[in-house]
């Protein structure tokens, strides 16, 4: 269902190579809120500041519950001029937010951030212990989630203490955005709290959690990763799947395995779960994808196949050679030959096997 939430949290960002369907879009009314309504855009590539495209989290239950978009970089709802965007802050400028976030209202302060945020990569060293000041005083959450969101588009690695601690802020948005500008600025530090925030009650601050933690790329969260395969939101269950990809921890592979072949599970996360086991250290991956060679589903089928062409080598070509002559599709039997092609591309030192494009690349 559609609910309201406060437009300097709602969009966050984060790059896929391979374009995408969303379903969200983002209104922003008179009161600096932001209401959902369903719509199809594309995923595609941006930078800071652009709003090329959106897309859709779970629809999470709660009051104050921010909605968390997934697209190219950390940015913010509220709509500025591109002129605005491109200045530069000067001397006076610099004064006049110091005073405004420092003693403005709660709309000033929340505004300051913002700006300060979308302005402020050429003056840092004034900018972000301002913004670092609010995060962690200020007494409205607003203004707490304004100067994390800014810092996450800043940038900002001295301000990661901050954002840890953020992550156990009462509020939800807060935390939320706080664990988006750590998927910025993955630090080792963030490891503790971003586990925690994976028990959160929030859908949003699950998702952000695993998809931080998947940067990190530290195996403690291997489980507790694990664990959110039984999420109850599809869209938390994907991004624990993806950032057990990128962990390439092969104490995944049997769980992602079971995933994959689970005909309960939704068709478009068994996929996930096989182009992720793919990316996994050692040989375990392979031989898990040549048992899926003959699996009677086509779908979890075909993309093992296309991930063997990535990562498998001279030793898998015969199982996918008996699997083409099976195969009754010609579609299906030109995805096994482009398979066999790269490997034996590969072997002649033609290539080299790659990460799946739809597994979001480091930020």
């Amino acid at each position: 269902m559609n609910r309201r939430v406060t437009s300097v949290v709602c969009v966050i960002v984060m790059t896929e190579l391979k374009a995408r369907a969303a379903t969200t879009k983002i209104e922003i009314t008179r009161g600096g809120f932001a209401t959902r309504r369903t719509v199809k855009s594309e995923r595609a590539t941006s930078d800071m500041g652009e709003n090329k495209s959106v897309r859709r989290w779970s629809q999470a239950s709660g009051a104050g519950v921010c909605t968390a978009l997934l697209s190219m970089g950390l940015m913010a709802v509220v709509s500025m001029s591109t002129a605005a965007s491109a200045q530069r802050l000067t001397d006076q400028d610099i004064a006049r937010y110091r005073t405004q976030i420092e003693s403005g209202s709660i709309d000033e302060r929340v505004a300051a951030a913002d700006v300060l945020g979308r302005r402020g990569a050429n003056r840092r060293a004034e900018v972000v212990p301002l913004l670092r000041g609010r995060l962690r005083d200020d007494t409205e959450w607003r203004v707490r989630a304004s100067s994390g969101r800014a810092i996450g588009r800043l940038a900002a690695r001295a301000a990661v203490p901050d954002l840890v601690r953020a992550l156990r802020d009462p509020v939800v948005d807060v935390r939320v955005v706080a664990a988006a500008a750590l998927w910025r600025l993955p630090d080792p530090a963030a490891v503790q709290p971003l586990l925690e925030l994976l028990r959160d009650q929030e859908a949003a601050a699950r998702q952000w959690a695993a998809l931080a933690l998947g940067v990190v790329r530290d195996r403690r969260a291997t489980r507790p990763l694990i664990t959110l395969l039984r999420d109850p939101e599809e869209d938390v269950r994907l991004d624990a799947i993806r950032s057990l990809g990128r962990l390439r921890d092969p104490g995944a592979l049997r769980a992602l395995e079971a995933f994959s072949r689970n005909p309960d599970e939704r068709m478009a996360e068994r996929l996930e779960a096989v182009s992720s086991l793919s990316t996994l250290d050692g040989p375990g991956k392979v031989n898990a994808l040549v048992r899926m060679v003959d699996f009677n589903d086509s779908q979890v089928r075909l993309r093992a196949i296309e991930a063997l062409g990535r990562v498998g080598d001279a030793l898998v070509i015969p199982p996918l050679r008996q699997q083409r002559g099976r195969e009754r599709d010609a579609s299906a039997r030109a995805v096994i030959d482009a398979s066999i092609e790269q490997i034996q591309t590969r072997a002649a030192g033609g290539g080299s096997g790659g990460t799946p494009l739809n597994l979001p690349p480091l930020p």
